[in-house]
């Protein structure tokens, strides 16, 4: 027994994965996060003050949630880190 994510009914689920006890209860919930991202959206569009994780503010036409600075760190970051993983795999077959 599964309950429902919309209207907490308890419900036999079809699949491992069903969130939802029928297919009105999935339109409910998909029609309420698509009208939450439009209101985010016009929100954010509309000069809502946003600041990032480093403290600065962010444009209104940013739609991340970081700035171009903090988001290039984090680029640079990842490309490392890939390659230090790839270095290691190398650099274990070569010990083999």
């Amino acid at each position: 027994m599964k309950v429902c994510k919309e209207c907490n009914l308890k419900f036999d689920a079809k699949t491992h994965n069903q969130k939802y006890c029928s297919g009105e209860c999935c339109r409910i919930a998909t029609n309420k996060r698509i009208m939450e991202k439009y209101y985010q959206k016009k929100a954010r569009l509309n000069g809502l003050e946003r600041l990032c994780g480093c403290g600065s503010t962010l444009s209104r036409y940013n739609s991340d949630d970081t700035c171009s600075v903090c988001d290039s760190k984090n680029k640079k970051n990842k490309r490392y880190l890939a390659m230090e993983a790839m270095s290691n795999v190398i650099s274990s077959t070569k010990k083999v």
